[in-house]
């Protein structure tokens, strides 16, 4: 597969868990690591100039976080709400995840992936799944939608 090629497939990855968590361009942007608009809207198309190597590891963490979260929470719904919700657990201070990953750091992506992983381990299948881990500690808007197959099967490897 050819850089362009991966490129590609990791910026659609990104693009439809943007949609799954309801993220504002803003919020994409800067988790994007700041490109400049012509860029964004370049990659939102698939096209646009190869990804910076920063930009490429920030999509690895939100695929990692968003693998984590539906990890630990199998309802899709829950899991995209998560996000959003405050949390208390001292790396997030009642901030959101949502708030913690736009900060502008990659490092800050890091954190939050660090923090599912301790919280949900890589699993070997999907029956080791903690369900019910969260239940109780967010909320689910109404509208959201279900992840979309291919989001699943790029997280699960197929």
């Amino acid at each position: 597969m050819t850089r362009v090629v991966k490129d590609r497939v990791a910026l659609r990855a990104f693009f439809k868990i943007a949609k799954v968590w309801g993220l504002t361009d803003d919020e994409q942007l800067s988790i994007l690591g700041q490109p400049d608009q012509a860029t964004f809207d370049a990659w939102r198309h698939g096209e646009g100039p190869t990804l910076p190597r920063d930009t490429l590891e920030r999509i690895s963490y939100v695929l990692g976080i968003f693998q984590g979260i539906n990890t630990l929470l199998p309802d899709k719904e829950i899991a995209a709400a998560w996000v959003r919700q405050p949390n208390d657990a001292p790396i997030f201070d009642g901030i959101s995840a949502l708030d913690r990953m736009t900060a502008g750091n990659v490092s800050d992506l890091l954190v939050v992936r660090q923090y599912l992983d301790a919280e949900a381990p890589p699993l070997k299948t999907s029956r080791d799944r903690l369900f019910g881990a969260l239940e109780g500690k967010i909320s689910i808007a109404d509208d959201f939608d279900e992840t979309p197959p291919d989001i699943i099967d790029v997280m699960e490897g197929r």
